[in-house]
């Protein structure tokens, strides 16, 4: 059943996709909806016709209720099995078109799971971009004595709890943070230092 927030426009859904909905003229229904709506929103699952009823049912729910189904950001699945087998995109977002003549560039961004099997959503309405920054090296690392063996040591003392490349993306981000103040403490803020013997 939906939870409605109809001053803001906003009801929550859990289970099946057949069941009505009204908010307003600005629609956001998020949640859980255990269905995918292509076969290729899944991954180690294998299809049969009970499981392409529900899809063309859950397509016909977002068309019969005016909504939109809009872009994804960061992972690519939103529910991952256990132990890593299967995969699928089960939660969404869905606007309606009044939501994005206001907010055209509305993105839903798959965060990192936690202790659930799903992982949560964020909606971001604003359309400043999000991406992460790039992170520049410089050659005069590798040529500081100690440098690699401060890489190697940080990276291996790095305890992250998760799946494959989410443990690879944890542990990167941490070794990005970790080389940013080694070169603070070695070399000073290299750019501003840069930009005062330039200037």
């Amino acid at each position: 059943m939906p939870l409605n927030l109809p001053e803001y426009g906003i009801a929550v859904f859990r289970g099946s996709g057949e069941r009505g909905w009204r908010t307003g003229p600005y629609g956001v229904l998020c949640g859980d909806f255990n269905v995918v709506r292509r076969e290729d929103e899944r991954k180690g699952i294998r299809g049969c016709s009970s499981q392409k009823k529900e899809i063309d049912g859950f397509n016909r729910f977002i068309e019969n209720n005016g909504l939109l189904d809009i872009p994804i950001v960061g992972k690519k699945y939103t529910w991952f099995k256990a132990n890593g087998t299967a995969n699928s995109i089960l939660d969404r977002f869905l606007v309606s078109k009044e939501w994005l003549q206001l907010w055209p560039t509305t993105k839903q961004y798959v965060q990192s799971r936690m202790v659930s099997d799903h992982c949560a959503l964020v909606l971001k309405l604003c359309p400043k971009d999000w991406s992460p920054k790039s992170f520049r090296s410089f050659d005069v690392w590798l040529k500081e004595p100690g440098f690699k063996v401060m890489v190697k040591d940080k990276w291996e003392s790095y305890q992250v709890q998760g799946y494959n490349m989410s443990i690879f993306k944890d542990k990167l981000k941490l070794l990005k943070a970790d080389i940013k103040e080694w070169n603070r403490n070695i070399f000073g803020c290299v750019e501003s230092n840069k930009r005062r013997i330039l200037s």
